[in-house]
């Protein structure tokens, strides 16, 4: 990375950090493979949020989202489909707590441990990969903290991959601090809970998205 990103280094970092916090899809999404009390099932939805995270931000690098977004009929249909997606997930977890059939029900991972795994990685993936939002939070937000006197690709990316980390820790920590109190977890009305807290929160950020107003990148 340039050195004439040093100062800015640290304000990125900070905001980057406090985006992390802040709830969302992702959080939602991690707070649900927290049920199944398994690291690696939290691993491969952590992973496949930061691989739709990194999708975006290697767009964003070689122009490929700037393109996307100067199409307002395509850049509108990707933001529906997000948002259908969400939508989607949000009624598949309520449905669930209201049934009690749990996705990760220790018999259910014991058949098919293989299959959790991709299940979650291809959750998180395209939660990420079909949120229109993240491609305009890379193509506005990083090249304010890139120097013309560089590689804009390498300064970029590094830039991204500065935020992907941060998010791995970040969900990864609420992960691990929820599957701690795996024991109560085993409780069915406290997993339903937890599959209806989590399946709200992702009905109403796609239903967020639907009714949101994205500024195209001009």
């Amino acid at each position: 990375m340039d050195n004439t990103l040093t100062p800015s280094l640290l304000t990125f970092t900070t905001l980057c950090f406090i985006l992390a916090i802040t709830p969302g899809a992702d959080t939602a999404l991690v707070l649900k493979s927290s049920l199944s009390g398994q690291k690696k099932i939290l691993i491969a939805s952590i992973l496949g949020i930061c691989s739709g995270l990194f999708f975006h931000a290697l767009l964003s690098s070689i122009g490929i989202s700037a393109i996307i977004s100067s199409s307002q009929s395509l850049f509108t249909l990707m933001k529906y489909i997000g948002a259908g997606y969400l939508i989607y997930l949000g009624f598949k977890g309520l449905y669930e707590a209201y049934r009690g059939d749990h996705l990760f029900d220790k018999d259910s991972l014991k058949i098919n441990p293989m299959n959790s795994l991709k299940n979650e990685f291809k959750r998180g993936l395209l939660t990420n990969i079909l949120n229109p939002k993240v491609a305009v939070f890379y193509l506005t937000f990083l090249p304010q903290f890139t120097s013309s006197n560089g590689n804009i690709f390498f300064q970029t990316m590094g830039l991204a991959i500065i935020h992907i980390m941060m998010s791995f820790f970040w969900l990864y920590f609420i992960g691990v601090f929820v599957a701690f109190f795996k024991d109560q977890l085993q409780n069915k009305k406290i997993r339903s809970a937890i599959e209806a807290i989590s399946g709200t929160a992702l009905l109403a950020f796609g239903i967020k998205l639907a009714l949101s107003k994205l500024n195209l990148v001009n």
